[in-house]
Parts: structure tokens; C-alpha cells; sequence
């Protein structure tokens, strides 16, 4: 629901800008062909825009709030948020009461889709009732439905419904309604009314309808002046029809506009050809559109290892346990040693064998090793987190130790297999949770479930490790950022890790701030063993960093 809300609100934007687009360079203009294919074809862009997908490699200048929704979306479809930290109860009750509050605009919502719906319905189920009173006539390839009783005239696809008299009397009015249907504005009328469906609640889609109308009689109008009608004799007419209302809305009929934009537009010269060069201004305004939707790029897997270099006066910083950057679908781990605190804990271990296979439980487990793929990991993953939970609750009751996955790799696994590995591990961990609260002590089990994990060095069970044989050789698909105080100072592309080692020296030594941080872009087909070689350039950059800055404070 929350993908559609964002969606809605996109298309709602384009929409907007839409409308004073056409407002400003178009709608006083008489190429009424050009003004109807802006309308038509711009509101069939807006519908789309929202999808294209264009992934920068720096965060847009201006973080748009729509990229601000689609992280919340991501966080909340997680179930990783800030929350976690202090406490379970208190996130349960927001969770609980967005729900409540979704649910109340998600029904008012679609109470006013189903009645803009069937509102539709019923004046299409009431139009083809005339249609379908009276034969028709077969008349210039158009079906003529004649009434002997006075009707206002409106036209549907080939269909005309229209007074005897005035189709025997060859009336202008025939020749309106036929422009209709030579044209096909119902077709326009089809999709205004489904976009209607799902933005009744934008006063601006409303705009947009009645201007698409007004388009349809001043083209409907241009066309029967063109049949040779005198101008005079045709605005006169349109005088003495100008009494009453439409009869249906989704019709194209003869006093559907304002009398007098009509007869104005009638009356205006025709503009030049060259208008239709003001179309070429669309291009940057769809442009800006799709760079206001754009999001920094995270098509391949990213490791953000901000925390790698950071230095502070009285020593150095070491990362948090917990997975940071999983609302941004980044993965961070801890680039120190394996499991650097003084805090008890739990251990599970996961291991990934090199064919992306994934071994879960207790550390030096004794009994028979199962390995189970990427779809059911997660379910194995929920079942040990429970075991684990009850067994040591069995044991020590009030005092719970975290549980904590330690994650171990094969060289040649893959590092994509180990990102998706930890989305599950998130999942096994709120699943777990949810279920034994209902029977266990809600601060226990928050206490004792919160999402930690971390890297263990990766093992070289193959006969050829995937590691970095050669330290000259060029790593395609690697990038590497350097920051200091959050300003890029360097950057590295299909990099050796001679040179990665290289351009460490040279920016430690040539900057003296104490935040100097890194930012690493894999290919999402990296092996463990690469990622690891890399990885140990950055821990000695780390260290070298930290003796400078020691040296320099001493």
C-alpha cells in the first residue's frame, strides 16, 4: 500500500506540472491537434514517469521527499528502524498505530475510487440506453440514432444520437457531432475518467479534464468551420443551444464548453506553426522530473565502510555490532577484529560454502550439517534464533544474553549471496520476535532478539582461493571513495590493491583531519576473498591513519 501511496503521489506531481505546463505555453494557443496530443500524451507520461528508475552515482542535490518515502517504505517493509534501540514496546505502538491510521485513509480512499467507478458506470450503462432505443442509420460511415422528441445531441465512438429534424435539416450540428467521431474524443474522455478513478481526490486532474473538453469543441468547432460553415451562423447557433446542461459527461456533446471560450477561440487567428517548438520545453521539465525521482545508485552491492578510517583525538572509533545502513539496502560490517567487545553473547554461526549454500546453528555444532539454499534460510534461520532463545531461557531465566550471528564464508562465495543472507537474517530475527512474545517476557525477548551480526575472516576451503593472487592486477567492477569531512577528496575505478594501498598512503599523509572515511561499490558478483583482500588494505590504512594522528597529538 505504501508503494502505491508513493506511486500516487508521484503521478500526482507530474500531473501538477502538467497543468501549468499546458497553462502557460499552450492553452491560449489555437493549434487545437497539438494542444490535444500534449494533454493525451502528457497524462500517459505522467502515468509512466513514476517507473523509470535512474540511479545516480552521488546523491541528487536536492534530496527529494520522494526518495525520503521510498527509504521509509524500505525501513518499515524491513522492519529495521531506529525504534529497536529503545525498546520493542514502544515501536509495537507505533506499528499499531499506523496501521490504524493507514487502514482509516486507505478505506476513505478506495470508498472514493469505488464511487467515482460506479458513477462512471452508471452514465455509460445510461448512455448506451439511448443508444440502443432506436435503431440506427447508416449515414456518412457514422451510425446515426434518430428521436422524434427533443434531444440534446452528444456523440460515442461511431454512434450520434441526435434530433430527426436536425440530421433531415443538415444542421451544423451534425457536422459538430461528426468531428466528434471523425476525431475519436471519446477515447481521451476513456482515459480521463481512469485516471479520474484513482485521482478524484486532485482538483488538478479535474482541471485537466475540463481543459481536455474544451480542446475537443474548439477542435469540433475548427473542423465544421472548415466544411465551408459561415462563422456568424454557426456562433449564433451555438447561442441558442447554449440553454440546459449535458446530459452525460463521459459523451462528447454539442454545448459542452464555455460559450464564450468558444466563440473567442473561434474568432483568434491562427497561430503559426512554429508554437509547436514550445513542446521542446518539455524535454527539460521531464528531465528534472526523472532527476527529481532519481536515487543514489545502488544497482550492484554496496559496502559503505565509513567507520574504516575515522580517527578521533583520544583514539580511534571502533563500529558498532549492529548492521547500520540496511534502510539505504547498504550493507556495513565490522572491519576490525572478529567480534570486538566485552559483552556476552550467544553465538550462531553462518556459513556460506562457494556454492552459495548457507549452514546455520550454534557454534562447533556435533550434529549432522544440513545445508539449505537462499529460500529457506530464512525459516532455518527463525527456527535456530527460537531454539537458541528457549534454551537459554531453560538456563539462566532473567539473565539473557544477546544472540549474535557470526558470519563465515567461503572465499569463492559470492558477496550478493551474503547481502541477501542478511535481509533474511533481519527478517528471521522480527519473525522470531513476534513469536515468542506471545509466550515469553515482551523485554526478555526484545532484549535478547535485536538484529546483531558480524564478519569472521572468510575460509579457503577450494583448491584455488578467489583472492587477490596478484596485487598489480586491475579489479573491474570495483569503486573506491575517499572523504575527508564528508567532501570527496579522491576516487578509484577498476583499481589494483598495489594502487588502492598507494592512494591510502599518499591521502593520509596529505590530510590531517581527523574524519577521514572511505566509501567501496562491489560488483554484486564479488567473491568473499576479494572483498576480504580489500578489506585488509583498509584495516592498514586504518591503522597507519591512527599512528599519525597519534603521532602528530604526541
Amino acid at each position: 500500500m505504501i508503494a502505491f501511496f508513493i506511486y500516487m503521489l508521484k503521478s500526482s506531481f507530474c500531473l501538477a506540472l502538467l497543468y501549468g505546463f499546458y497553462k502557460l505555453f499552450f492553452a491560449s494557443t489555437t493549434r487545437f491537434s497539438l494542444n490535444r496530443w500534449i494533454l493525451v500524451g502528457g497524462m500517459l507520461t505522467c502515468l509512466l514517469l513514476p517507473f523509470v528508475s535512474l540511479e545516480l552515482e552521488r546523491e541528487p542535490l536536492v534530496h527529494s521527499p520522494f526518495i525520503l518515502m521510498e527509504e521509509w517504505q524500505e525501513e518499515w517493509e524491513q522492519s529495521v528502524s531506529g525504534t529497536l534501540a529503545t525498546g520493542m514496546t514502544e515501536r509495537s505502538q507505533k506499528e499499531n498505530g499506523y496501521e490504524g491510521w493507514s487502514m482509516l485513509f486507505a478505506g476513505i480512499y478506495l470508498s472514493g475510487c469505488i464511487f467515482v467507478f460506479l458513477q462512471w458506470i452508471a452514465g455509460y450503462i445510461r448512455l448506451f440506453r439511448w443508444i440502443n432505443r432506436h435503431e440506427y442509420k447508416v449515414w456518412n460511415g457514422l451510425r446515426w440514432v434518430l428521436y422524434d422528441i427533443p434531444v440534446r445531441s452528444f456523440s460515442w465512438g461511431r454512434y450520434i444520437v441526435i434530433n430527426r429534424r436536425e440530421h433531415e435539416e443538415h444542421s451544423p450540428v451534425c457536422l459538430h457531432e461528426e468531428m466528434h467521431c471523425r476525431y475519436g474524443h471519446c477515447y481521451d474522455n476513456l482515459l480521463i475518467q481512469f485516471v479520474l478513478i484513482f485521482h478524484w481526490w486532485n482538483p488538478l486532474v479535474w482541471k485537466l479534464k475540463h481543459e481536455l473538453n474544451g480542446v475537443h469543441e474548439y477542435q469540433a468547432d475548427e473542423g465544421v468551420l472548415n466544411q465551408g460553415i459561415d462563422a456568424k451562423t454557426y456562433q449564433l447557433l451555438l447561442v441558442r443551444k447554449a440553454v440546459g446542461s449535458r446530459l452525460y459527461s463521459m459523451a462528447c456533446g454539442f454545448t459542452h464548453s464555455s460559450l464564450k471560450k468558444r466563440i473567442s477561440m473561434m474568432s483568434k487567428k491562427r497561430n503559426s506553426k512554429w508554437v509547436r517548438l514550445r513542446v521542446l520545453l518539455a524535454v527539460p521539465l521531464a528531465a528534472g522530473v526523472v532527476y527529481t525521482f532519481a536515487r543514489p545508485e545502488v544497482r550492484e552491492t554496496v559496502a559503505d565502510y565509513g567507520a574504516a578510517l575515522k580517527v578521533k583525538a583520544q583514539g580511534k572509533e571502533i563500529p558498532e555490532l549492529t548492521m547500520e545502513g540496511v534502510e539505504q539496502q547498504k550493507v556495513s560490517d565490522n572491519l576490525m577484529a572478529d567480534y570486538i567487545s566485552s559483552e556476552k553473547a550467544y553465538i550462531l554461526e553462518l556459513y556460506c560454502n562457494q556454492r552459495n549454500q548457507f549452514l546455520f546453528g550454534p557454534e562447533n555444532r556435533t550434529m549432522e550439517k544440513i545445508f539449505v539454499d537462499d529460500e529457506t534460510m530464512m525459516d532455518e534461520a527463525k527456527k535456530q534464533l527460537k531454539d537458541s532463545f528457549v534454551k537459554l531461557y531453560s538456563e539462566q531465566k532473567e539473565k539473557m544474553f544477546p544472540i549474535v550471528v557470526r558470519i563465515v564464508a567461503d572465499r569463492n562465495a559470492k558477496m550478493g549471496a551474503i547481502t541477501a543472507a542478511k535481509q533474511k537474517l533481519i527478517q528471521a530475527y522480527e519473525v522470531a520476535r513476534r513469536e515468542l512474545s506471545e509466550t515469553y517476557p515482551r523485554e526478555l525477548v526484545d532484549e535478547c532478539l535485536i538484529p546483531r551480526f558480524y564478519y569472521a575472516s572468510p575460509k579457503a576451503f577450494a583448491d584455488v582461493p578467489a583472492g587477490v593472487s596478484d596485487k598489480s592486477i586491475p579489479l573491474p567492477g570495483y569503486e573506491i571513495r575517499f572523504f575527508v569531512d564528508n567532501a570527496e577528496v579522491g576516487e578509484l575505478k577498476d583499481f589494483s590493491l598495489d594502487e588502492l594501498s598507494s592512494k591510502i598512503k599518499q591521502l593520509c599523509e596529505e590530510n590531517q583531519s581527523e574524519n577521514f572515511s572511505v566509501s567501496l561499490k562491489i560488483p554484486s558478483d564479488a567473491s568473499e576473498g576479494v572483498v576480504y583482500d580489500i578489506k585488509q588494505i583498509l584495516r592498514e590504512g586504518y591503522m597507519l591513519r591512527l599512528n599519525l594522528v597519534q603521532g602528530l597529538q604526541n
